[in-house]
């Protein structure tokens, strides 16, 4: 059986790889073309190879009254929701539901629409994810984010406790390493930052010391270096309205999912939907997401969304569940944008293509897995 290292990265896009003076020197260089969607499907894919219909959910929320586990407060929400007048108390009701461990995160959802809500997405490198993954794999040792104290050292740290398996062990065994610095960085510095570019360099000594570690263990081993999607800078954005136009959300009137570079919106009347989808395809920069591509990505439970909306590249929309601040940079913008890209390495020799999707890494890692 060929041994693997798998050195996950989260978000470095393809055209940054000229950068990374070792990594792109790896003998297969392809560009990961992701879904629509963030991370946690993104990522997921990756180790999976189910599309969102087929794992079950996208992005993290879904429109879920039913199932929502704030329905037990349904009433008592339009009270906190008195608190979003300021946002540092706002900041404070939303920990304090956190804390409950209904779910992992409430983020920026306005607290009185919580209750329509259920969060059913968990990323594959999350310890919430509960499905199947190839990071099960008896011989596969993750090295996960979660696992380590969050904070500005904990790529370093997870680096550093992979490199150590791989040289102190005889057997170190198949590994997967997941990388996340520079995904935030690049969302509050921006692509091409003074920060960013220096942990370009950093992660590819990373790639570097556990590549030669690894197949000086492994000669006949193989390297996998993989990022999940790529990241554009935000130059425009997109200020939306819907309640002034359409008043207040509720389930016989309309509800609205808004985050970032996605909208989603859900209602029972196809009338309002219409005037919806009317007043949204009137917006600069805004683009709807037709039923070819959902059936195509694998994105068609209405659960996901009646109207799905996405931005052009540069473009984000603020304020949004996501934030009341714009970023500096963004993903979730339509897989067409080459700025989107992710990064696909092979130590191997015309391992991929020049482009390929994640159910073609994870054909390609589960072979490796199955020999």
């Amino acid at each position: 059986m060929p041994r693997t290292l798998t050195i996950f990265i989260d978000g470095v896009p393809f055209d940054q790889l000229e950068r990374m003076a070792f990594a792109n020197e790896f003998k297969t260089r392809a560009r990961l073309v992701p879904i629509l969607g963030y991370s946690v499907n993104c990522q997921t894919m990756l180790f999976t190879g189910k599309t969102p219909d087929e794992i079950g959910f996208w992005c993290e929320w879904e429109y879920d009254p039913e199932r929502s586990p704030f329905r037990r407060i349904r009433a008592l929400l339009p009270v906190l929701a008195l608190a979003e007048a300021w946002y540092p108390t706002k900041r404070v009701v939303h920990k304090v539901l956190d804390r409950l461990g209904w779910v992992s995160s409430t983020k920026n959802i306005p607290i009185r629409y919580l209750a329509y809500f259920n969060q059913t997405g968990h990323s594959v490198f999350d310890r919430g994810f509960d499905g199947e993954s190839l990071l099960d794999h008896p011989d596969m040792t993750s090295f996960l984010h979660w696992q380590f104290e969050n904070n500005h050292q904990r790529d370093e740290v997870m680096f550093r406790a992979a490199l150590e398996k791989i040289q102190s062990e005889d057997d170190p065994g198949h590994i997967t390493l997941m990388l996340a610095g520079i995904d935030h960085c690049s969302h509050w510095e921006g692509v091409g930052s003074e920060p960013y570019n220096e942990l370009l360099v950093e992660n590819d000594r990373y790639i570097r010391e556990l590549t030669n570690a690894y197949l000086g263990k492994y000669p006949d081993g193989q390297v996998f270096v993989i990022s999940d999607h790529g990241m554009s800078n935000i130059e425009h954005h997109i200020e939306l309205d819907l309640e002034a136009r359409f008043g207040r959300p509720s389930p016989q009137n309309y509800t609205y999912f808004s985050e970032g570079t996605l909208l989603r919106v859900w209602s029972e009347s196809e009338t309002r939907l219409a005037e919806i989808a009317e007043y949204l395809d009137g917006i600069h920069g805004l683009r709807p997401f037709s039923d070819r591509e959902r059936a195509e990505q694998g994105i068609t439970r209405r659960a996901c969304g009646d109207l799905i909306y996405y931005t052009d590249d540069h473009y984000q929309l603020v304020p949004s569940f996501w934030g009341p601040k714009p970023s500096v940079g963004m993903h979730g913008h339509h897989p067409s944008n080459r700025t989107q890209h992710g990064i696909c390495l092979s130590t191997r020799s015309e391992e991929f293509g020049e482009e390929i999707g994640a159910k073609q890494f994870y054909a390609a890692l589960a072979e490796c897995l199955a020999e």
